[in-house]
């Protein structure tokens, strides 16, 4: 737009004398209507709000107009995902923010370049079974979480009736304990023998292993503290950051002599971080480790699995357990992490064939004392 043209526009929107009012903040305000919408003009004195709101009139200001449209849903939903994250990118975790953008760039994506206005219980259906012909109901599930409340924003949905695939019950691969024994003595003198000891007897998530630091390792107390994560910020590369996945992750743990002279021996200028690879490094060595031994591979991951199973099969009690490893509640932990291993299940049938049996007899069972 010429100099000109502004001037004309200005001189137009003057006639219109919007009036200012004195707000009980001590601000001024005047409201002016654009393309049929009222909107708001704010300053410190009545000639700011006065300029401020002559210029929407004029046309030369268009947060107005873009505000009114997107209020009424007249955005894409793509966009509105951008809006979404970048008014909670200060408290949104970077592993949070790059699942959001991870279900943007893969997810629905028949709806993502449609205004939010015309997204209703239909269309999120229709989308949902295209999903389901190939990714997991979960997957399924914390994409529809997202692009409910992103279209919640701007108007009322209703997804009580959605219909979800049913979830499959997949248990995460553990190992038992023939397979940490194994495990064990492959690891000595590797790269990624703390890491792995840190996760299965700790049940410490990769991303804590990794961010841990020399200054958290307090070998006179015996103690590390979890207090910072690895883990991939905005550009995907990974960067140390104090956030931990739930406030309950900030724990304090008892370390194991056997892992505290390892410590002591790890080469290092010991400051900073303690281990400094890549976490994909920690992954494929792991992986060549258990192929080269015949152990069963089941990720870094389901080291923390094996080690939520061993404290099941200690009887360590409920509260005891999430704390140690950063479990907000108990029902992810029991749900997801627990699992049962076979000599507990074979130890657990034979008490019960031994009870019935005796019954069968005609003996009362002698009771086990508690």
């Amino acid at each position: 737009m010429t100099k000109k043209e502004e001037q004309r526009l200005l001189d137009r929107a003057a006639k219109l004398k919007p009036k200012p009012e004195l707000l009980p903040s001590g601000r001024w305000r005047c409201r002016v209507m654009v393309d049929g919408e009222k909107a708001s003009a704010l300053g410190d004195t009545p000639e700011e709000a006065n300029a401020k709101a002559l210029a929407m009139k004029a046309g030369l200001v268009e947060l107005a107009r873009t505000e009114a449209e997107n209020k009424k849903g007249h955005i894409t939903l793509h966009d509105a995902i951008d809006r979404y994250i970048s008014a909670r990118e200060n408290v949104l975790s970077p592993s949070t923010i790059n699942g959001y953008r991870e279900i943007q760039r893969n997810r629905f994506q028949s709806l993502m370049q449609k205004k939010v206005s015309k997204i209703g219980p239909v269309e999120l259906q229709e989308a949902i079974n295209e999903e389901a012909k190939t990714v997991s109901a979960k997957t399924i599930k914390n994409a529809l979480g997202l692009v409910s409340a992103v279209i919640g924003e701007y108007k009322e949905l209703n997804t009580k009736r959605l219909r979800l695939p049913q979830r499959k019950r997949e248990e995460h691969s553990f190992l038992d304990e023939q397979g940490m024994i194994d495990l064990f003595e492959a690891i000595q003198g590797e790269t990624v023998e703390l890491p792995i000891l840190l996760a299965v007897w700790l049940g410490m998530r990769r991303s804590e292993i990794l961010g841990l630091c020399w200054d958290c390792v307090d070998f006179e107390a015996s103690t590390i503290k979890v207090t910072r994560t690895y883990v991939k910020d905005k550009e995907k590369g990974y960067v140390l950051r104090e956030e931990l996945k739930t406030e309950a992750s900030r724990r304090t743990l008892e370390c194991p002599g056997y892992i505290l002279e390892k410590l002591k021996s790890y080469p290092g200028k010991h400051e900073g971080r303690i281990f400094r690879f890549h976490p994909n490094t920690l992954y494929k060595t792991m992986k060549r480790i258990c192929d080269q031994n015949g152990i069963e591979f089941v990720g870094v991951h389901g080291l923390r699995h094996t080690n939520a199973s061993v404290m099941l099969s200690l009887g360590i009690v409920d509260k005891v357990a999430m704390s140690r490893g950063g479990w907000s509640t108990d029902v992810t932990m029991k749900q997801i992490y627990q699992h049962i291993f076979s000599s507990d299940k074979a130890a657990a049938g034979g008490k019960v064939d031994n009870f019935f049996e005796s019954i069968a007899k005609g003996i009362m069972p002698a009771k086990e004392e508690s």
